[in-house]
């Protein structure tokens, strides 16, 4: 069969079967969507994880493809054969830039309608900083704070490390970058309607500016779902998500916390020490230059050439990668 005449990945989903779990992906065909089973899980996690992994490299997430890969490894030999020739056809669309940029909106508007993030990814995330502890050998995987030797006080031991993002911090960042895109992209659309999106430094900006604006934060929100941190790429996106994380322990987030999907992730003491991620911890830092505009009082003019130019020494995002439909 021709390259281009193969049926193109919609969407990757799981149902459950025993203690495991199938794996299915939704084909586009000329006769309109079909489910194709892809193969049978004996463990059910391992099914969600790649099924997130798979749905994240759809949509162009940096890294999915490689924590397929990695993934898979485990698997017998034909489940993972099947996993990886998945994996090949989604590399093999991404290669022709008009193909992979249209399928890429198509699969983000299918994983939308559905409303099913990949939330899986989000465990990729640690819980815990604690390893093997020289009191009592705490086992690297267990948190400390429990440990009847050295958690009485609920804290942990002082060998441990604070986690900068943990699963459920990653979860709230995620809904807080994709609900400031929303707002953004409602306020591009709309010339009369202005949302609190952005910092008073860019109100002024034009509609276009915004656009890209909106689709920064989605960029932002697509490393999260990824399983890493966000790494701003330009001046924009050091600025929004500057914008973002300090807002995240407001009463907004209440709301967030009483969703299932963030309920099933791994918890931690440390879910909601975000002062920490912000002012004590280099993992969110923005920069000084992203402060200057945060902070402004004033209204810059144009702000497109500085913000949007790409930093030296870290890959630009896709210039094929298209706005939300």
């Amino acid at each position: 069969m021709a390259k281009n005449s193969t049926p193109s990945h919609l969407y990757f989903l799981t149902q459950p079967k025993g203690d495991g779990a199938m794996l299915f992906s939704m084909r586009a065909t000329p006769h309109g969507p079909e489910l194709s089973k892809i193969g049978t899980f004996d463990n059910r996690a391992k099914s969600h994880l790649l099924a997130a992994a798979l749905n994240v490299a759809l949509q162009g997430g940096t890294g999915a493809l490689a924590e397929v890969h990695r993934c898979s490894a485990s698997l017998p030999g034909p489940l993972r054969k099947a996993i990886i020739d998945v994996a090949e056809e989604i590399e093999d669309a991404h290669r022709d830039a008009p193909r992979a940029q249209a399928a890429r909106k198509v699969s983000r508007a299918v994983t939308e309608n559905l409303e099913q993030p990949n939330v899986a990814m989000f465990s990729l995330f640690s819980a815990t900083a604690c390893g093997s502890c020289r009191d009592c050998d705490c086992a690297a995987d267990a948190d400390c704070s429990k440990c009847p030797v050295c958690g009485v006080d609920g804290r942990g031991c002082e060998n441990c490390g604070t986690v900068e993002v943990t699963p459920r911090a990653a979860f709230v960042l995620y809904r807080e970058l994709r609900d400031l895109a929303d707002k953004t992209y409602l306020a591009a659309h709309q010339s009369d309607f202005w949302e609190h999106s952005l910092p008073a430094s860019a109100g002024t900006q034009s509609d276009w500016f915004l656009l890209h604006c909106a689709r920064a934060y989605d960029d932002l929100a697509a490393d999260l779902l990824a399983g890493g941190i966000p790494e701003p790429r330009c001046l924009a996106e050091s600025v929004l998500l500057g914008y973002a994380v300090p807002s995240i322990g407001g009463p907004r987030a209440e709301s967030v916390h009483t969703d299932e999907a963030y309920q099933a992730l791994p918890s931690s003491r440390f879910d909601k020490d975000w002062e920490f991620s912000v002012y004590m911890s280099e993992v969110l830092d923005v920069g000084d230059r992203a402060y200057y505009f945060l902070e402004a009082d004033t209204v810059e003019e144009d702000l497109w050439d500085e913000w949007f130019k790409p930093y030296p020494g870290i890959e630009p995002r896709d210039k094929t990668r298209g706005f939300r439909g």
